[in-house]
């Protein structure tokens, strides 16, 4: 099995995507990232072995076996496994200091065939950041909230499809928190959606150039009998210039096959102030 760090041969689209990704996990930024640089863990072996289970009912999940898990395998199952039905996937991403949370992100995809709609919002002490985009089979529109709160709407009638960089299924933001860590076989467990297989990953520091150090790193997923990664946990301690804090990263997947995917009331104004020969509007002020 190919193991995580090795080149993958990505074209540049997904480079852009995974560089987007992990910019979010690791920075918690809305923006992309530069360059992804290199990195170095130290101490990456776990700190327990895994207590030996029964091979999960069905068999491992795709990319997974007792030997080890290939992040890409598992990864293009769970992108599989969702195709072209409906989903939600949540990330969250809380900075907590020594008294208080400092920031708080979360980016919420829900997707249902050709209709998406994109949120993320960033938050730190009363300062809010926040983004929308709304698509169907045929045009999509965006709403952005600047920390200021100026509000501008903007729309292209005539073209679908989500934000620049954007994986819907999640598997970019996967890719991101898999980045350095090693997650082994850790049996398996019950839940609401079944049956699921735990993958577990501890590091003592990891080293990644333009990003603090990442120390007592901790990593926990369930992945269903489908291959979807239902949950994932990152937890790791930083500090920030002098002050340390946790960073605790969260992924979720629910409402698989059930996902509907409202219309927001903004999007019928963005519409309006679009150009009338289908091009996109010039991000009109919407108060």
């Amino acid at each position: 099995m190919a193991r995580r760090g090795e080149s993958s041969g990505d074209p540049p689209r997904a480079s852009v995507t995974l560089a987007l990704a992990v910019c979010l996990v690791v920075a918690g930024c809305a923006g992309f990232a530069g360059d992804d640089g290199g990195a170095r863990t130290v101490n990456p072996a776990l700190a327990e072995t895994p207590t030996a289970t029964p091979t999960p009912p069905g068999g491992f999940p795709a990319g997974v076996d007792r030997d080890g898990v290939d992040t890409e395998e598992l990864i293009a199952a769970h992108r599989a496994a969702l195709g072209d039905g409906s989903w939600t996937v949540t990330l969250t991403r809380t900075v907590v200091g020594e008294n208080e949370t400092i920031e708080q992100s979360q980016a919420v995809a829900r997707v249902d065939g050709p209709r998406l709609l994109y949120t993320f919002e960033r938050v730190r002490g009363e300062n809010r950041l926040a983004t929308a985009h709304w698509s169907n089979a045929t045009a999509s529109a965006s709403r952005r909230e600047s920390w200021r709160g100026n509000v501008t709407l903007s729309a292209n009638p005539a073209e679908a499809g989500g934000p620049t960089g954007l994986d819907p299924t999640g598997g970019a933001w996967l890719s991101a928190v898999f980045v350095d860590m090693r997650p082994e076989y850790a049996g398996t467990e019950q839940t609401a959606n079944g049956t699921v297989t735990v993958l577990e990953a501890t590091a003592g520091r990891i080293e990644r150039s333009g990003v603090p150090d990442r120390r007592q790193v901790r990593l926990r997923a369930r992945v269903d009998g489908a291959g979807v990664v239902r949950s994932l946990v990152l937890q790791y301690d930083v500090f920030l210039g002098d002050d340390p804090a946790t960073i605790r990263i969260a992924l979720r997947t629910d409402a698989v096959g059930s996902t509907t995917v409202p219309r927001p009331e903004w999007v019928d104004r963005a519409f309006a102030n679009a150009t009338g020969d289908g091009s996109a509007g010039n991000g009109t002020s919407d108060s």
